[in-house]
């Protein structure tokens, strides 16, 4: 597999680890506020950048799997991949530990990977999904029909909500709020611009803290674990 890129060191992408983080090519989503829109749209990737190819993430894992603990699976939308589940099988070998990211339009393809630790993204509202995932008419039903495997595979999961003004708001997240469950991980994210597939996006103003505490209110109504992550900074 060709057109892969990686960070050698992330102290934040898997929880309790010290992780790699390998992104995958290609994306059924074309979410506006996304920054990685090289690997969304090849054409978008940087001049000069040198894609890397999966053998050479590997040989680099062999020389570091002694100083990590995990590899994070990202994109792009690595469940578009066939060999996604066999790339976790090779990171697995070197006895590291996998985390899987997903936007939740494959379900049935989330067992394959058997990730140790799944972060599914929750866009918008089931029913405004077209803001996202203009092509895929069904997009926020297979979401949730994601969630609703991981809740019944035992798996440690976190359902991440970047807080894309024009994408999530307090309606939004009201009809967000009911398909959560008192027992799920939910971390609502700040929308940061800049490099954005959308370049309009790249002159939104996130939301400020205060906003982001009333987001969180609504959805600790059902989702009582729900927490802010991250660093916070306010527009000036």
């Amino acid at each position: 597999m060709s057109g892969v890129a990686f960070i050698k060191t992330s102290l934040i992408d898997f929880p309790g680890r010290l992780a790699s983080v390998l992104f995958l090519p290609g994306c059924d989503f074309r979410c506006p506020y996304c920054q990685n829109a090289g690997l969304v749209d090849p054409s978008r990737a940087e001049a000069g950048q040198k894609p890397s190819s999966l053998a050479e993430f590997l040989e680099f894992l062999d020389r570091r799997k002694n100083l990590i603990s995990g590899v994070v699976i990202s994109g792009g939308e690595p469940l578009l991949r066939v060999e996604t589940p066999r790339v976790a099988s090779s990171i697995r070998e070197r006895g590291l530990a996998v985390k899987l990211d997903t936007n939740g339009s494959y379900p049935s393809r989330i067992a394959d990977v058997a990730a140790d630790y799944v972060a599914l993204d929750f866009k918008t509202s089931p029913a405004a999904y077209g803001r996202v995932a203009p092509a895929l008419s069904d997009a926020g039903e297979r979401v949730l029909e994601s969630l609703a495997y991981l809740r019944s595979s035992g798996t440690p999961f976190e359902v991440r909500i970047t807080c894309a003004p024009g994408i999530v708001g307090p309606v939004e997240l009201e009809a967000m709020a009911l398909s959560l469950e008192a027992g799920d991980e939910v971390l609502l994210q700040e929308f940061r611009p800049g490099g954005c597939l959308d370049p309009a996006f790249d002159s939104v103003v996130p939301y400020t803290r205060a906003a982001m505490e009333t987001f969180l209110a609504i959805l600790r109504r059902r989702a009582p674990r729900a927490r802010i992550r991250g660093v916070w900074n306010e527009p000036s």
